[in-house]
């Protein structure tokens, strides 16, 4: 699926410009309205008119004409005048513009950011505290003082637990109150709510790193949906360049039967109704010429719009492509694995697989939300008192006159109402949780049929391609086969229009046909979640899919 995407400066220009130079023809009544380049007789005699038609057979200059219009192209495209960018540019410049990938990336490097930043919850704090108080009563002949100092460090473990520990120093002066210095720590263990029951420790950190996936799975699946995309339309304007050189070569040849009937009418060989006829079918032939290029242009539009460059758009030189048209017939359609694949790899799959865990993590803080709260207490320290700060802190120094304190205790909290609010969160979050998983049932489902439809479609589309390459292969030799005839006067151009017209369907059918293929075909490798991986934008490391670097920074 590589393949080339360039402006052309030569021939396609003057396909799109010549929209506005060129007059609709018209259906002739009668031999008055017949074009001056048309209808005027020929100059030369007609014995010289006679040896014209015998030496330059129609059929011969048609195939001239087609190969002059071939090798013309083909030095249009090689020309080194043309801007050339091949499918990876292509990507990158839309990676760079897309405004739907750069959002979904960018919220993608948010939630990733956000899912990091949530381990903050178990970073330690440094506590400090400088405090001073003084106090005046009536009648006293000193104020009363104290001064607190506390610093320490606190937190919380990622087991539910939390801590605190730090040196306090409390000091009077003047007061009845005893000075105090203490030095140690406290824990605080939940063990019911905001304990270790149903990760409750680690609920913010699931949530982040569930959403953190869930953006992944959302900037793959636009990825993907804007790399089909952009093959989809690639492939179309193909398609409507195809069908204007198509239309171009009818009406050429159509113009040379006109040519050909001038001179064969002027020399009385072809009756007034047949020239006529000849007009009428060259004039439907250049109008579907020019509504050839009118499909051609809008295609060219949804191209640069997609690509989403402003030099492209505002690029006045029209864009040629030259794809890869080998197409392997007999290509093998593996579906004995497409569950597997679809559960590790496609986008859609695993964002409402992310959906349902992240909805599930909800019901696990409800249900550790309705417990109620036991928490066990728990310190441990050293501390000294007097009612004279300065011998407290003598006391502190010496380990023989500090204290050691061990203390501990339970505390519980226990609604009255049996947690109405959170009982009725369980029974809320039950529901969205089973509504999750039936989505991704659904999704798994709707995967699966389109996949199957989709191989059907692709094995139905590869025969229609053999069978449209061998009616295009007879519809030539047969019209080639007329021109013949009607050299020998055993034809009209009544057969030669229709069997002309039939081959113009047949190449329209094939290149169809093989424009619904690529397609399907891009569609049956996204069904499979593979899209991204067969493009290398990503790949299969460590058990997991890993995005190409440049598709995940700035």
């Amino acid at each position: 699926m590589f393949f080339t995407v360039f402006a052309q400066a030569q021939d396609s220009t003057e396909i799109l410009d010549s929209i506005q130079q060129t007059q609709m023809p018209q259906v002739l009544d009668s031999i008055d309205q017949i074009p001056d380049s048309i209808a005027q007789p020929p100059q030369e005699p007609i014995a010289q008119a006679e040896e014209t038609l015998e030496s330059q057979p129609l059929q011969q200059q048609d195939s001239e004409q087609i190969e002059e219009t071939l090798q013309q192209e083909n030095a249009a495209l090689l020309s080194n005048d043309s801007l050339f960018i091949d499918f990876s540019e292509a990507i990158d410049i839309i990676i760079a513009n897309n405004i739907d990938i750069q959002e979904a990336k960018y919220n993608w490097i948010a939630q990733s950011e956000a899912a990091t930043g949530s381990y903050g919850e178990f970073e330690p704090h440094l506590t400090a505290r400088a405090f001073s108080e003084k106090g005046d009563a009536p009648n006293t002949l000193f104020s009363e003082t104290r001064n607190e100092y506390k610093v320490g460090v606190q937190g919380k473990a990622p087991t539910g637990t939390e801590y605190n520990i730090g040196f306090n120093q409390t000091s009077y002066t003047h007061s009845e109150y005893t000075s105090e210095l203490y030095f140690g720590g406290e824990l605080r263990q939940h063990v019911l709510k905001g304990g270790p029951l149903f990760y409750a420790s680690f609920n913010n950190q699931r949530a982040a790193k569930i959403q953190k996936e869930l953006a992944l799975q959302k900037y793959r699946e636009t990825l993907s949906g804007i790399l089909e995309k952009f093959c989809e339309t690639y492939w179309e304007f193909y398609f409507s360049q195809q069908t204007l050189l198509f239309a171009e070569k009818s009406s050429a040849v159509a113009k040379e039967i006109v040519e050909d009937a001038r001179k064969r009418y002027e020399l009385g060989m072809l009756s007034q109704l047949d020239y006529q006829k000849a007009v009428a079918e060259y004039s439907d032939r250049e109008s579907a010429r020019l509504d050839a290029l009118d499909k051609l242009r809008n295609a060219r539009l949804a191209l640069l719009l997609i690509l989403s460059s402003q030099e492209l758009v505002r690029d006045p030189r029209p864009i040629a492509i030259t794809p890869n048209l080998e197409l392997d017939s007999t290509a093998i359609l593996d579906s004995l694995t497409f569950i597997d694949s679809i559960s590790i790899l496609h986008p859609s799959y695993l964002a409402q697989h992310a959906e349902v865990d992240l909805r599930t993590t909800a019901l696990d803080k409800s249900k550790n939300n309705f417990l109620p709260s036991v928490d066990l207490i728990g310190n441990y320290g050293i501390r000294s008192r007097d009612k004279n700060a300065e011998v407290a802190r003598s006391k502190f120094k010496n380990k023989n006159n500090r204290q050691s304190v061990f203390a501990y205790g339970i505390e519980i909290d226990v609604p009255l109402f049996a947690n109405l609010d959170e009982r009725h969160q369980i029974a809320s979050n039950k529901a969205s949780v089973r509504a999750a998983r039936s989505r991704l049932a659904l999704i798994q489902n709707q995967l699966y049929e389109e996949y199957r439809i989709l191989q059907q479609r692709a094995t139905e589309l590869r025969n229609q391609w053999q069978l449209s390459k061998t009616a295009v292969a007879y519809h030539e030799k047969e019209l080639k086969e007329e021109f013949k005839k009607m050299e020998l006067g055993k034809s009209n151009y009544h057969l030669i229009f229709d069997m002309e017209d039939d081959l113009r369907q047949a190449q329209q059918r094939h290149l169809e046909c093989m424009k619904l293929l690529r397609v399907i075909d891009i569609r049956l490798v996204r069904a499979t979640g593979k899209l991204l991986m067969q493009n290398g934008f990503e790949s299969w490391k460590d058990g997991k899919i890993t995005l190409r670097k440049e598709l995940l920074h700035d």
